[in-house]
């Protein structure tokens, strides 16, 4: 065999080419593989509401809220902490008495700045000063309320970002519990579509020979389109539901959530609804308390304001003709007092504010107080329906599931009709749904409960 040396150099840069081109297609593949791969996770109940505790948007601009509040409060401390400032100017002036002025701060007036003409007409003349201020409140009583009021404004915002923590974790269970609906929902209906096919079946054989009439291989058809529309519609709302949930877990809503855990039964609480209702507190309850405690002092605080303010003050400077020059000093402390008589009714009015501010607050107590009591009150009805819609579900299955036996027996013998099978299959789907329904309601309940009495059932 012959080879022809003189092609190899142009052999191997399509050799290195085709390398390249093939590894890079290999790559995309993988990172494609691996992204579709990262794209679906299985999740437990308590690792989605940990997932959603760490990175929920909600609770993270609630966190930022508290955060925000917090760094109000702080900025209160100026009511009883000193300020502290330090200025340096430099002037050219020729302006006769700042001439004077200056020169007696900076301690060189001499007999000859007594001159007539030279007072008169000073000419240009500099001064640099170098200057510390210190400001000390002593008695401004209504920003001390106003600080209080602060203060309860930032526990309401503590409270706040505690309840948004709550309501996550009750979201959380709810999307959780409603997509594991929606795949118990799809498990029935696929089951049922798997036995309408067979039915279908069997009714065209029937059919095709003369022992069915049409009408009833039509029946046949009919109840499987018909199966196969609501799973559809189940398959849309579980894609609804998992974008949901995705969302409240801080993640794409491209990433497909798959629940590890399914509609468990647990023991239900022995509460009585009175005491629930009577000793209900949570979060959002205590937040608003403290917004009327944040009113209260606001009220206080605007009538404070018709009584005078003390504060203290002190300067001292260094003074000089030269830039960076100290060689003049003085000081200067003293006290001031303001009483603001009479301030067009514009104080007056503060104090309407301030008290319309406590009644809006009072109110937004008493009919939150009523709402999370009915709350209370719902739940605890909807996990006693439950219950009940349990055990007759329980019933239904176990008579339904006997009913279809029989007539599929019947049916396989010829001595049933096709509609009257299709509606006890129809009948078992239902009461099946229900269950998983009643299973839904249950758990729901309990999750209300948890949330509005911060109590882990």
């Amino acid at each position: 065999m012959i080879i022809n040396y003189s092609i190899i150099p142009k052999i191997r840069p399509l050799a290195i080419l085709a390398f390249f081109v093939l590894s890079t297609g290999l790559s995309h593949v993988y990172a494609q593989d691996h992204v579709s791969r990262a794209q679906s996770v299985s999740l437990g109940l308590n690792e989605a509401i940990e997932l959603a505790l760490d990175q929920n948007f909600t609770i993270e601009q609630a966190g930022y809220e508290a955060e925000m509040s917090r760094a109000r409060y702080h900025q209160t401390r100026a009511v009883f902490l000193p300020q502290l400032s330090f200025e340096y100017d430099a002037i050219s002036t020729n302006d006769p008495l700042n001439v004077f002025g200056f020169k007696l701060k900076q301690e060189v007036v001499g007999q000859q700045d007594f001159n007539p003409a030279l007072l008169n007409d000073p000419g240009s003349y500099e001064n640099y000063t170098a200057r510390f201020q210190v400001r000390q409140p002593l008695v401004n009583a209504d920003k001390y309320l106003q600080r209080q009021a602060v203060r309860s404004q930032s526990k309401a915002a503590d409270e706040n970002l505690k309840g948004a923590q709550s309501y996550v974790r009750y979201q959380v269970q709810e999307y959780y519990y409603n997509l594991v609906l929606h795949q118990r929902q799809l498990d029935v209906i696929e089951s049922v579509l798997e036995t309408a096919g067979e039915h279908r079946r069997q009714a065209r054989n029937f059919f095709e020979q003369g022992m069915l009439s049409k009408e009833d291989f039509l029946s046949a058809r009919v109840y499987e389109l018909e199966m196969e529309s609501r799973k559809m519609n189940i398959e849309n709302d579980l894609s609804s539901v998992r974008e949901e949930l995705a969302l409240i877990l801080g993640m794409d809503g491209s990433v497909v959530i798959h629940p590890v855990d399914d509609l468990g039964l647990s023991v239900a609480p022995d509460f009585n609804q009175t005491e629930a209702v009577r000793e209900m507190e949570n979060a959002r309850t205590r937040a608003i308390a403290h917004q009327v405690e944040a009113a209260e002092k606001m009220v206080q605080s605007a009538r404070f304001r018709f009584l005078p303010s003390v504060n203290l003050f002190g300067t001292y400077e260094f003074n000089d003709n030269d830039f960076a020059g100290f060689d003049a000093t003085s000081y200067m402390i003293g006290a001031n007092l303001t009483w603001n008589l009479f301030s067009g009714y514009r104080k007056a009015g503060k104090v309407s504010e301030a008290r319309a501010g406590l009644r809006q607050a009072q109110s937004m107590q008493r009919n939150n107080r009523r709402d999370q009591e009915n709350r209370v009150r719902q739940a605890l009805r909807n996990l006693n329906h439950a219950e009940q819609e349990l055990a007759v579900t329980e019933e239904s299955i176990r008579q339904s599931s006997e009913d279809v036996r029989i007539r599929t027996n019947r049916y396989n013998e010829g001595l049933e009709r096709t509609t009257d099978l299709l509606e006890a299959e129809t009948k078992l789907a239902e009461a099946r749904l229900k269950e998983i329904m009643a299973r839904y309601k249950f758990n729901m309940s309990i999750a209300a409960l948890e949330m509005l009495l911060e109590t882990n059932i």
